[in-house]
């Protein structure tokens, strides 16, 4: 009706009922918003048939208030995220996250700023392959994670082949572009969210041990974590206790 405002959609994200590519986007979210975004599932005859929401005919999506129907061609792969707010309704994970980041000012605070956390953020990618690779491929297998631990994670093994994918370079890049515990700058940034995400997932494989070679990522961790909306959001039933699809984790 003619003078009523009209009350501004929820951001909501649509994944699968797992953490995957998805939990950087909810941890973003909730950095700031607390608990005041959605999740919904997916169901997969639509996200293959409906190229408008799912353009990708993949997920997660997520969706804003201006829902703009996106005309891109489509490639048959499987997940992709969408989300959905105010202004976008999107598919593509790293997309989604940097809209995120630009909305909600975690992108730092000039180009410089904005530069380190995209490149804290392919770094993250970097090692989310080859982490996807010892959980789907090789099912986690103590061979695997030896193997993995070499290769990513050994101080001493930067020097080796590992595609641009070890701890190590991420930890001196957050102590070179960091300040007060943060990946970039001194405010939390998206890079923080995806920093948080992988700390964690490798906590949740070698705990202690991973903390001991990393006491700046394992206390990264925390600080991200005690930060009210995403100390909610852990909390809350929006947070999947599994990891990855194959329960491994």
């Amino acid at each position: 009706m003619p003078g009523l405002a009209v009350p501004a959609m929820k951001p909501t994200v649509f994944y699968f009922p797992f953490r995957g590519r998805a939990e950087p986007i909810r941890l973003a979210l909730a950095a700031k918003l607390g608990v005041e975004f959605e999740v919904q599932g997916i169901d997969y005859g639509e996200m293959k048939s409906n190229l408008e929401l799912y353009p990708f005919a993949q997920c997660p999506r997520r969706v804003s208030t201006l829902l703009r129907p996106c005309s891109q061609p489509c490639l048959q792969e499987v997940p992709q995220l969408r989300y959905a707010d105010d202004e976008v309704d999107i598919c593509q994970s790293t997309t989604i996250l940097h809209h995120i980041g630009r909305k909600h000012g975690m992108y730092g605070t000039g180009l410089k700023q904005a530069a380190a956390i995209d490149m804290i953020v392919d770094g993250v990618e970097a090692v989310k392959r080859k982490y996807l690779d010892l959980i789907y491929t090789d099912q986690l297998s103590e061979e695997a994670k030896a193997a993995y631990w070499t290769a990513h994670i050994d101080p001493t093994t930067t020097g080796g082949r590992n595609t641009g994918a070890h701890f190590a370079y991420l930890s001196k890049l957050v102590a070179k572009y960091g300040s007060g515990g943060w990946a970039v700058g001194s405010a939390v940034s998206i890079a923080d969210a995806t920093l948080y995400n992988m700390t964690d997932l490798h906590l949740r494989v070698w705990a202690d041990k991973f903390a001991a070679e990393y006491p700046d990522l394992a206390a990264h961790h925390a600080q991200f974590a005690a930060i009210p909306g995403v100390k909610a959001y852990l909390d809350s039933p929006l947070c999947h206790a599994v990891a990855n699809k194959n329960n491994l984790g």
